[in-house]
């Protein structure tokens, strides 16, 4: 089973998913992040585009890595990674889903407001691309696109902790906490 937890930059995927692994010692978790930064450190600065989601290899490597360890681990796998532009969603989720992958996908959502709080209390603060960061620029885009249905099962996250979010999505997957492990 895939469980790609989704959302906005700062809504709280990986903490989410940091609950879910301690939960479930046994599965795995593969952030597309690290393979756009891998990726990255093999371009020239003049060949990146602004974002993972814009490179053309990007998806690929990402399905490929997911495809490879559900099939070499055999084990639940856990995937946080903001995928808002329906296209690459396609690439990445959609075809895993055509290839007969059991994949379950989240998006987290909260409020702007509460977005930029989260973003702010992780550090994010200004820089070259201004008061707040690349990604609390990206937070109103990210919202419009991932509101859409194609993104569906939305989880608010806004007035919930982190660990009622994983229960919940544990409670959709009908995945359970292995024994011992703490709520």
């Amino acid at each position: 089973m895939i469980v790609f937890v989704n959302g906005p930059f700062g809504v709280g995927k990986s903490t989410t998913v940091g609950i879910l692994a301690d939960d479930l010692p046994d599965a795995l978790v593969i952030d597309p992040e690290k393979v756009g930064h891998m990726l990255w450190s093999q371009l020239p600065d003049r060949m990146r585009t602004e974002e993972f989601e814009l490179e053309p290899v990007w998806p690929p490597l990402t399905r490929c890595l997911i495809e490879e360890a559900a099939r070499a681990y055999s084990r639940t796998l856990f995937v946080p990674m903001t995928i808002a532009r329906t296209t690459v969603f396609a690439q990445v989720v959609g075809t895993l889903r055509e290839q007969g992958q059991e994949v379950h996908h989240f998006t987290l959502l909260a409020d702007a407001a509460t977005i930029r709080d989260r973003l702010r209390a992780r550090g994010e603060g200004p820089d070259k691309w201004g008061e707040l960061s690349w990604e609390g620029l990206q937070v109103e885009r990210c919202l419009a696109a991932l509101s859409e249905p194609l993104f569906a099962t939305h989880l608010e996250t806004a007035e919930r902790s982190a660990r009622a979010v994983a229960d919940e999505i544990l409670s959709l997957t009908g995945l359970r906490r292995s024994p011992g492990t703490v709520a």
